[in-house]
């Protein structure tokens, strides 16, 4: 059974963690299947937009720790490497990733969902970073990313107490920016990635560059905005739909 699936939807393409005996944990099989089916999909022309989900009862659970205490230092190591790669082709894919979670999304499964472009949750969702439980800390740029989504306080909560939050909560503090109905949420998530389809893929790309930017002084954002925005303006297919539209009566 392969431990990641891969359907094609019209330009959506869900991609689905498949360890539903482990509640999708990671181990280097999983991570290598993920990265391939990643870039698969990246460099597929049709596939306009991502959903990133999990078989059986989980999202995931994250570090697969049955396997992780077999390794090394050095081994232990180059899996956590192995696992920010990962996270940084999913933050800065061209394409669009949403997260569809039902049940746990822990640790490892939490820091990959906050590296999509939007989370969508089932009402069976549930968020924790317990790493701090195992003397273990959070990665794959999850320091930073739940300040910026969730606030300070929410973030330390999160990281450092271990606390679980439910769907409703985690719509409420900014985690999700969506609840659906478990049955519901396959659904859900497909029709937000084909909303994306409908964009333009430069303008979308583009707009995810500006997002992804680090922090830097208002000149700077205000420069790499305006070299995005008339990059875009230059493009053949955004000149056809101005000249579209000027033809409009």
């Amino acid at each position: 059974m392969p431990a990641v699936e891969q359907e094609q939807a019209g330009p959506v393409r869900t991609i689905a963690l498949n360890r539903p005996e482990v509640l999708n944990a990671f181990d280097e099989p999983m991570l290598a299947g993920l990265r391939a089916a990643l870039r698969e999909a990246v460099d597929d022309p049709e596939v306009r937009g991502i959903v990133l989900t999990g078989r059986g009862r989980a999202f995931s659970t994250g570090e697969d720790l049955r396997a992780a205490r077999r390794l090394d230092a050095r081994g232990f190591r180059a899996q956590i490497e192995t696992l920010q790669r990962l996270a940084t082709e999913l933050r800065h894919a061209p394409t669009p990733v949403i997260a569809a979670v039902a049940g746990p999304a822990y640790g490892g499964g939490l820091e990959l969902a906050v590296n999509c472009d939007a989370r969508i949750a089932a009402s069976s969702a549930r968020f924790a970073c317990p790493e701090t439980k195992w003397g273990l800390t959070i990665t794959n740029g999850a320091s930073l990313l739940l300040r910026r989504l969730v606030g300070e306080g929410w973030a330390r909560e999160l990281a450092l107490l271990g606390t679980v939050v439910d769907a409703d909560e985690a719509r409420r503090i900014g985690l999700v920016t969506r609840v659906a109905a478990e049955a519901d949420l396959a659904g859900a998530a497909a029709g937000a990635a084909a909303r994306l389809a409908e964009l333009d893929p430069a303008a979308v790309a583009a707009t995810k560059r500006l997002l992804n930017a680090d922090p830097a002084p208002w000149p700077a954002v205000l420069g790499a905005e305006l070299e995005e925005v008339v990059r875009g303006f230059a493009a053949p297919a955004v000149r056809e739909r101005l000249d579209a539209f000027g033809r409009t009566p």
